[in-house]
């Protein structure tokens, strides 16, 4: 079996390198408009008798690895535009705020199943119970007499 020979011409994996996007103003506005979005939407159905009901239905979670993808990029690159640009992380410290409030509405009027909700609040916003934090163990009590 022959080997291989290398061209001149030939690359070799190491040193393709892919040039990321560059930051440009307009993702932080961009990225407000990915996540402020109603939190639900109501929806008249008519029955077959005739009568109208509302149905609520939860919108999808903005998230921001969606929205990496709507760029072509990924939420690493996401991450180091926010190092690295203060629009972009203003705007991004908004999109969790919004994206914790479509979590807390939707959940509150029971659209998101409990278990989902704790653990995106947790994951997604930082929140915790106490229940997942180890038990802090006090210092023992000395008591010294004096004289």
């Amino acid at each position: 079996m022959p080997a291989c020979k290398k061209t001149k011409n030939s690359v070799s994996p190491k040193k393709i390198k892919t040039a990321l996007p560059a930051y440009r103003a307009e993702y932080a506005r961009q990225l407000l408009a990915f996540f402020d979005v109603p939190a639900f939407k109501i929806t008249e159905v008519m029955k077959k008798d005739g009568s109208v009901t509302l149905l609520e239905t939860a919108a999808e979670l903005p998230t921001f690895a969606a929205f990496a993808r709507s760029l072509g990029v990924t939420q690493e690159q996401l991450l180091r535009w926010e190092e690295e640009n203060a629009d972009f992380a203003f705007a991004a410290q908004k999109a969790r705020d919004l994206q914790g409030d479509i979590l807390i509405q939707n959940s509150l009027r029971g659209n998101y199943s409990s278990s989902f909700a704790v653990f995106t609040a947790k994951n997604i916003l930082g929140w915790s119970d106490g229940k997942d934090e180890p038990k802090k163990t006090s210092a023992p009590l000395i008591i010294q007499w004096e004289k």
